[in-house]
């Protein structure tokens, strides 16, 4: 509810970097505790963005996090 109150959209992932690469726009992560699932609202943006031209992933934990985004800007 505080996050709906501060204007967050549901289903927009945890992280974005606005860094033009490989051919996307910039990149989103949807961060996950290990075992965690993406909602069906989180998949449906994650293909809206991905339509738009953005790379997205969902990753399990910071160490996931940190080699997708070196891969990213490699």
């Amino acid at each position: 509810m505080r996050l709906k109150a501060e204007g967050v959209t549901a289903g927009v992932p945890d992280l974005f970097f606005a860094w033009p690469r490989l051919g996307y726009h910039g990149l989103w992560i949807e961060m996950k505790r290990k075992g965690g699932k993406v909602s069906k609202v989180q998949a449906e943006m994650m293909r809206y963005l991905e339509n738009a031209g953005y790379l997205t992933s969902v990753c399990y934990g910071t160490d996931e996090a940190k080699k997708t985004l070196k891969e990213y800007m490699l």
